[in-house]
């Protein structure tokens, strides 16, 4: 099962999403490949060790027509990742037929893991394309502000035109809603008419420091409990998502 977590605007929750999906299914006693297309290396710095990383096969890999990327053990039982490199802002200006060779890649790869997770870096390239053209489910997280919903259309199109033309198993986006303030009317009517349009997952996810603490400690929120009710939300969600691609439970 290949699934791609995408947004056109940084700063959404895309990176702990990813992170937080894999940490999961890791638990759940799959065996996980992380790959991570955004060259910050966000999702890279939060699931391994970066100096390693640098020796390892990165995911930039994918898109080379020699053999296929080895990945590296994750900090995690059951988690490996590709890791990011700053080579992955080259991949965006090359051929169609990279991605194909990427595509392929990551297909041989489903063979020897339960589940990868893609995370993609805030922009329409060969990346992106590649990701939807491999997977079987998007998932878009989002915050409610007027200007990081308006923004999803962008996506939403390339993942219909990928649908149409190269890939008729994606499936329609899963809409995440993270950072929402549940005080705030904007937010709420928002939400709705969202939920009125699209697939939107529940629970919704509170603002909170607490995940951002995880992160830095290379752990799931559920696990670093700052916060017990943001802990059980995200649990929860990670939950919900991975039984809709039919993640098995191995525990």
């Amino acid at each position: 099962m290949i699934v791609t977590v995408a947004n056109h605007k940084g700063g959404v929750g895309k990176t702990a999403l990813a992170a937080h999906l894999a940490f999961r299914a890791a638990e759940r006693g799959n065996r996980v490949l992380a790959v991570d297309f955004d060259a910050q290396g966000n999702l890279t710095g939060t699931l391994v060790d970066r100096s390693r990383a640098l020796k390892a096969d990165g995911a930039e890999r994918l898109f080379h027509p020699d053999a296929v990327p080895v990945p590296m053990p994750g900090l995690e039982p059951n988690l490996h990742v590709l890791p990011a490199s700053a080579a992955l802002n080259a991949t965006d200006r090359g051929a169609l037929s990279q991605a194909f060779t990427a595509i392929g890649h990551l297909k041989t790869l489903s063979k020897d893991f339960g589940f990868i997770v893609i995370d993609t870096a805030p922009a329409i390239g060969l990346r992106l394309t590649t990701a939807l053209a491999a997977s079987r489910h998007l998932v878009v997280p989002l915050q409610l502000e007027s200007y990081a919903v308006d923004g999803v259309a962008s996506l939403l199109a390339e993942a219909v035109s990928i649908s149409e033309h190269m890939n008729p198993g994606l499936a329609p986006a899963e809409f995440v809603i993270n950072a929402i303030n549940p005080r705030a009317k904007q937010h709420a009517s928002t939400a709705k008419r969202l939920s009125a349009q699209f697939r939107v997952r529940t629970p919704h996810l509170r603002r909170a420091i607490a995940v951002a603490d995880a992160l830095a400690a290379k752990k799931p929120v559920w696990r670093n409990p700052s916060n017990s009710a943001v802990a059980n939300e995200w649990a929860v969600l990670c939950d919900e998502l991975l039984d809709t691609f039919g993640v098995v439970d191995w525990r």
